[in-house]
Formats: C-alpha cells, sequence, structure tokens
C-alpha cells in the first residue's frame, strides 16, 4: 500500500483509506475551542443522546430537537448511529457467544484491517462502499461456512445439507458481485457507469 502523504500520479499526494462511514462529514475540532464552547459542544451531544432516547420510545416531540441539532452537527447522526456498524455487529455477536469480549474486538479489528486493504489508497466514495460490501458479504460466508460445519458434527438430512450449501453458494454469489463491481469501478476509473434497470448514467469524475 501507498504510505501517506506520498505521490500519485500527476503530483497529487494519496490519502490512505480511513475506516469511517461514507458520507460522515469530519468530526470537529476541538482544541482550538474555548471552554465554554467545548461544554456547550458536549453538552449538545448529551442533549442528543436523552432525544435519541425518548424518540426511541415513541416520544413525537423529540423529533424536531433532534433535526435542529443535527442540522448543525450532521456528524452526530454517524456518532449514535452506523447502519453498516450495526449489521456487522450483528454478525459478530452471531460468530461468539455473548460474554466473549476479546473475539468480538478481535474480529472487528480483523475487519477493519481488510476494509483498509481492500479499498487501498485514495479510494473514491464508490470503492469505499463496495469495499464495504466486500468485506459484509466475506464475513457472511465465513459465518454460513461455520454454522453448516457446526450442524454436520450434529447430524443432517438430505434436505438439511442441501439447504446449507445452496445458502452457503448465495451468499458466495453476493460476495463474488461485490468483488467484480469494485474492479469494474476501479477498471473504469474516473468515468463511472452505473446501470439501473437497463438504464445506462454516466458521471463523469
Amino acid at each position: 500500500m501507498t504510505n501517506e502523504g506520498q505521490a500519485g500520479e500527476g503530483g497529487a499526494a494519496l490519502q490512505p483509506y480511513k475506516d469511517v462511514a461514507v458520507g460522515r462529514p469530519k468530526d470537529p475540532d476541538l482544541s482550538p475551542m474555548s471552554q465554554d464552547e467545548r461544554e456547550a459542544y458536549r453538552e449538545t451531544v448529551g442533549k442528543l443522546r436523552e432525544l435519541v432516547k425518548k424518540a426511541e420510545k415513541g416520544t413525537k416531540k423529540a423529533v424536531p430537537e433532534i433535526r435542529e441539532i443535527l442540522r448543525e452537527h450532521p456528524h452526530l447522526c454517524w456518532r449514535l448511529s452506523n447502519l453498516s456498524g450495526l449489521t456487522e455487529g450483528a454478525l459478530i455477536d452471531r460468530m461468539s457467544r455473548d460474554e466473549d469480549l476479546a473475539s468480538k474486538e478481535l474480529m472487528k479489528r480483523q475487519l477493519a484491517c481488510m476494509r483498509e486493504e481492500v479499498a487501498g489508497d485514495d479510494p473514491s466514495p464508490l470503492e469505499r462502499l463496495l469495499a464495504e460490501r466486500v468485506v459484509a458479504t466475506w464475513l457472511q460466508v465465513q459465518l454460513f461456512e461455520g454454522i453448516y460445519a457446526s450442524s454436520m458434527s450434529k447430524g443432517m438430512t438430505l434436505d438439511q445439507a442441501d439447504y446449507h450449501q445452496r445458502r452457503i453458494d448465495r451468499a458466495h454469489n453476493r460476495h463474488l458481485s461485490a468483488v467484480r463491481a469494485l474492479a469494474q469501478i476501479r477498471k473504469l476509473g474516473p468515468a463511472v457507469q452505473i446501470n439501473i434497470a437497463e438504464k445506462q448514467i454516466n458521471n463523469a469524475g
């Protein structure tokens, strides 16, 4: 992988992949803020957490205040909720015991390193999304393979074995599809062609 700051084609410095959600704004830099400003920001974060808890229980009055805070601090919606992270966490929980916090943390770090390597240096937003998809589908394949292996030791009917194999095959096909999509995006380069419902949309980078 290219080191941070190393010049790419045309002399432009390549930026390494950072394992953050696509579309997430940068978190504010608190260091230049005054003590009062930092305290006000922390109070805002605390208030948002309380409002989210109320809204999760169906309190409609909390929603306008949540919208107002997120309008001013859009990065906070990723701080409190990450869709891809929730999905990944659910799969990791399925693959580890509830009390095995070490395995959960190790798997999270392994997957983060995989996303970094798959995305490469200076990835576009589409490359980052597809890198996430490649790793997510890979994890699904491992999960279903593990369930199948565990079930084999307990004994299965031919129908049950066929069900597991078909589920693995579907997950593997989704994984290969994500890999091909990422390879195609990289092959196209700046001009990205996206086929949606047999209609081609050309987006010049």
